[in-house]
């Protein structure tokens, strides 16, 4: 019987050590200093901007709206000031190119598979065959076809537009919504 209990009283000394545990990764965790990297933090509110550096190396940053380039660069801790110091949109990619380019970045649109995956949507008047393929149920035909519809017309000015084109009906176009805006001009 001397061992059943001595089993006994170590069962109950492990249980009540593990019962601290959660306690104390509690405190200890409050004491920690865990800082998040600067512009690594996404809410509803941030913009998503990619920014790709002169030797071409890239980061995709959550900046808060009304933003510039030169308050970015210097969140970054990059000492460069921009002539044409803008204010950042969702969705830019600002490439830094050399200082002495009168430039000192150049602004384009982030890549279709990049947006689509950090949930930013595609102007459908600006995305190719290639890249609405990415979009979950259209297929080459489909963007085919959504393309060549574009062109006919110029330019889609709402997106209830596509229902003009064979093979989306009103269940389709809903999903579409998901990934795909017409930029008002």
């Amino acid at each position: 019987m001397m061992v059943f209990e001595r089993q006994i009283k170590g069962i109950i000394a492990v249980s009540m050590f593990l019962a601290f545990i959660p306690f104390i990764v509690f405190f200890t965790s409050s004491l920690m200093n865990s800082k998040s990297p600067v512009l690594s933090i996404s809410d509803s509110k941030t913009l998503i901007v990619e920014i790709v550096s002169e030797n071409g190396e890239s980061g995709v940053f959550f900046i808060e709206p009304r933003t510039s380039v030169n308050q970015m660069l210097s969140q970054l801790g990059l000492s460069r000031t921009i002539m044409e110091n803008m204010q950042l949109q969702n969705g830019m990619k600002v490439r830094l190119v050399p200082e002495e380019d009168y430039r000192g970045i150049v602004v384009e649109k982030m890549d279709a598979a990049k947006r689509l995956a950090l949930g930013l949507l595609l102007d459908i008047n600006l995305a190719g065959r290639d890249e609405l393929t990415l979009i979950p149920g259209v297929g080459d035909v489909l963007a085919a076809n959504i393309v060549a519809e574009r062109e006919k017309i110029g330019r889609f000015d709402k997106l209830d537009q596509l229902m003009d084109i064979k093979g989306i009906k009103g269940k389709k176009l809903s999903k579409l919504r998901q990934y795909l805006y017409v930029d008002q001009l």
